[in-house]
């Protein structure tokens, strides 16, 4: 390495922090790490800031386990760096004997990420399980992503006092025997944001309820601000019914179904207990209509119509229609209602509606994407024409992105 720059270290240290923002792959702060070792530590901060080990899917070039414990064992003080890990763990990893020293290591984690290896190990009964408990209850994490794992305990997370954001996918959680702890937090947990993937519904059930051993709650649910859903069946729909009896000050509500199985009904009772707080709403379907009604927008009509008739706040909603490839969608009143709906008195807060229509127009050989884009000129022009509310409507072609909520 060359001899140290001249320049004040404040100075170097904002030149590295602001190419670190510029620069996502990194490859700037890679070269600058070279110059000398002022810049060496000052990039590292940086570079291994966040961290994804993969041992799934090796064509991501994603680092592996193997990687990390060479890493560590070499230059451990790297492990101070460490603010986010995405962890993919494979069962081989469970049998690996050095792996949990190395986990250990890292003391300063904000943000974690666990994706299981599924049916095949168990969440309270493995080999790792000291690394992870380690991580979890770490005194600077404050957002946990946890997915594919079929026996979570809700008590584990017990000592994880600063965690705000929680987010689970393809989880089930059980009920086990309350964990045996030195000493309790003096309060439950204070979440501010609460995710739910697919498959989730016993911990939707059960996160409002788990308690711990002193028979108070594991979580207090009253001040989430955002919550946001993902539901594939109508045993989720139902259990989400717990979680918003238990928020009652929600700003921002996110709730994406599939339809069918699942229609909006009932989710305006759903979202009375944050009434006065709800400023934002976002709701998105995939329309996939076999029940003969024809409703693109699942029912939500009728649930907006009672929402309008309570003392709401709403200030911006978005609704997101995902026709199916091989389904009809109706052109005609349902986006009539919603137009009178949107635009009678009740919404005293609204100022901002987006509408977009998601079409996969490769595999249709109907004209209703033309049709589609004409809804502001003849399904909806209230809205298209108001003065108060900035209405943003659109049709989009995914046929060559995919299909995703």
């Amino acid at each position: 390495m060359s001899c140290p720059p001249t320049l004040p270290f404040e100075t170097i240290e904002t030149i590295i922090d602001i190419l670190s923002e510029q620069d996502p792959g990194l490859s700037s702060l890679k070269s600058c790490s070279l110059v000398c070792e002022i810049f060496l530590q000052l990039c590292r901060k940086h570079i291994f800031a966040s961290i994804a080990i993969d041992g799934e899917n090796l064509a991501l070039s994603k680092p592996t386990s193997a990687a990390l414990v060479r890493l560590l064992s070499s230059t451990p003080e790297i492990a101070h760096h460490i603010r986010k890990l995405e962890w993919n763990i494979v069962v081989e990893e469970f049998e690996d004997r050095s792996l949990p020293s190395i986990l250990k290591k890292i003391t300063r984690l904000e943000s974690l990420m666990i994706g299981w290896p599924w049916m095949e190990c168990k969440w309270r009964k493995n080999r790792l399980r000291s690394a992870i408990l380690h991580l979890l209850h770490l005194p600077t994490l404050i957002r946990l992503e946890i997915s594919r794992i079929h026996d979570f305990a809700f008590p584990d997370l017990i000592p994880c006092t600063n965690l705000r954001e929680f987010s689970l996918r393809s989880t089930r959680s059980v009920e086990t025997e309350h964990t045996s702890l030195p000493m309790l937090p003096h309060k439950p947990l204070k979440l501010q944001s609460l995710i739910f993937g697919v498959r989730c519904s016993t911990p939707m059930s059960m996160i409002g309820t788990s308690l711990r051993g002193d028979g108070r709650p594991i979580f207090d649910l009253a001040a989430v601000a955002s919550v946001k859903l993902v539901l594939d069946q109508y045993n989720e729909f139902e259990a989400s019914r717990n979680v918003f009896n238990h928020c009652s000050q929600l700003v921002n509500v996110d709730i994406s179904v599939n339809y069918p199985p699942i229609a909006w009904t009932g989710i305006a009772k759903m979202l009375e207990p944050s009434i006065e707080t709800l400023t934002h709403l976002r709701f998105a379907m995939g329309t996939k209509d076999e029940t003969g009604t024809g409703d693109p927008l699942a029912g939500l009509v009728a649930e907006l119509e009672e929402l309008r008739c309570h003392r709401n706040v709403v200030e911006n909603m978005t609704i997101d229609v995902f026709v199916g490839a091989y389904y009809k969608c109706n052109q005609g009143e349902d986006w009539g209602l919603l137009d009178r709906v949107l635009t009678q008195p009740g919404w005293s807060k609204l100022r901002h509606i987006s509408l977009t229509i998601f079409l996969w127009v490769c595999y249709r050989e109907d004209d209703l994407e033309v049709t589609l884009k004409r809804l502001p000129e003849t399904q909806l022009p209230t809205l298209s024409s108001s003065r108060s509310i900035n209405f943003q409507f659109s049709v989009i072609d995914k046929s060559y992105d995919g299909y995703s909520y």
